[in-house]
């Protein structure tokens, strides 16, 4: 995650650069060919390399999963789906060189990504310029759209619902304090504070200390000595899985032992002893019996057979795929029928959420819900406690 001046800045780049792109919009794509063997291609912005590489994997191999699956039944009328991969590092630098890169591709009729809101938010004029979908199916920041155009979708729930939800619950369980870590960034982890903190103190659950960290660190123990000299109920990180493995297993070492709510499902987290036990609302959960998640799970073990476990970020790739697929024929395979589809795109079927239909003035998910999870011997199940 960048700064907030930082992302400015590159907006700006970015913003210098749409007059030049706009004449490359063409307001269609060239996969609209009536060949029933010409692809439709569909552009990726992730980070393959980075520290954000891990993620990059995992939607890379839900993917193909999704696009072996898609073309295995005709494609889209037809045509059958192909990806193009760029590597964005999810630094907003990289980001924006990619959008320009797709954008003046004219073969390329919707480009999901990036990882990170950060990296997704400046390049979005490139792409709103360009006419081009840009399906940030992973970007919880609420601006990610909010301050978009038409041209921005998301399928995440956004980190306000989310920190929202997160307060709520944890005042159910009869917890009344709480210590913080967050990651002290503008685009993302400060807005997710603040909607904590908001519903937190509307709902009487007391915040005894919150300290900003970054993800790059290695030793938070000075941070996390004053989050908890109050001596909370409980502790709240709210950050990546990364840099909470690492705080979880700091705080314990500072001799903490309250319940730990933070975390993602992802490899580095699970993997972490002393994250046993923590408690997280889950958009999807691989252990839920409802037969289309237990098809995709059986497909991508089968596929993947290296992969243990098979995440959220598996999922949301997987589905944000299908999607795409379900807009485009819909409303046809370039650009103005991408849009076209994503406008009318009803009850698709997700593992994530059951079925999605996207709230027109919000353009992400409507009603997405989730379900209270704990990490017990490394993976996520549902949790009534």
């Amino acid at each position: 995650m960048k700064t907030l001046l930082r992302g400015a800045a590159l907006a700006s780049v970015a913003a210098l650069a749409v007059t030049g792109l706009a004449a490359c919009a063409g307001g269609s794509a060239a996969s609209g060919d009536s060949s029933s063997k010409s692809p439709v291609y569909f552009g990726v912005s992730s980070a393959t390399t980075g520290q954000y590489a891990q993620y990059g994997e995992q939607f890379k191999e839900a993917f193909d999963l999704a696009v072996e699956q898609v073309n295995a039944k005709g494609g889209i009328n037809g045509h059958p789906v192909q990806l193009k991969y760029e590597d964005s590092q999810s630094d907003p630098k990289q980001s924006v060189a990619v959008a320009q890169k797709f954008v003046g591709d004219d073969s390329v009729s919707l480009v999901f990504g990036d990882y990170s809101s950060a990296a997704s938010i400046p390049a979005s004029p490139i792409y709103t310029a360009g006419k081009l979908v840009q399906y940030g199916f992973n970007n919880s920041n609420p601006d990610f759209t909010a301050k978009g155009t038409q041209y921005q979708w998301s399928t995440s729930i956004t980190t306000s619902a989310t920190y929202t939800w997160t307060a709520d619950y944890i005042k159910k369980q009869g917890i009344d304090s709480v210590g913080v870590s967050y990651l002290n960034t503008a685009d993302w982890g400060i807005p997710a504070f603040n909607a904590f903190k908001a519903e937190a103190k509307k709902v009487g659950l007391k915040i005894t200390d919150a300290e900003g960290v970054q993800d790059t660190s290695d030793d938070y123990r000075p941070s996390l000595t004053k989050a908890v000299a109050g001596k909370p109920k409980a502790f709240v990180h709210i950050g990546y899985g990364p840099d909470a493995a690492k705080i979880v297993t700091q705080l314990r070492a500072i001799g903490y032992d309250g319940t730990f709510y933070g975390g993602q499902d992802e490899q580095s987290f699970d993997g972490t002893k002393d994250a046993e036990g923590a408690i997280n609302g889950a958009e999807f959960l691989s252990s839920n019996p409802a037969p289309e998640v237990q098809s995709f799970v059986k497909a991508f073990k089968k596929k993947y057979p290296q992969e243990a476990e098979v995440t959220g970020f598996e999922a949301g790739a997987y589905d944000a795929l299908n999607v795409a697929v379900a807009a485009a024929k819909i409303g046809g395979t370039d650009r103005a029928g991408i849009l076209a589809g994503f406008k009318k795109v009803k009850d698709v079927p997700s593992v994530v959420y059951g079925k999605i239909t996207f709230d027109q003035s919000t353009r992400r998910v409507a009603s997405p819900q989730l379900t209270p999870s704990i990490l017990r011997d490394g993976k996520w199940v549902a949790y009534n406690g």
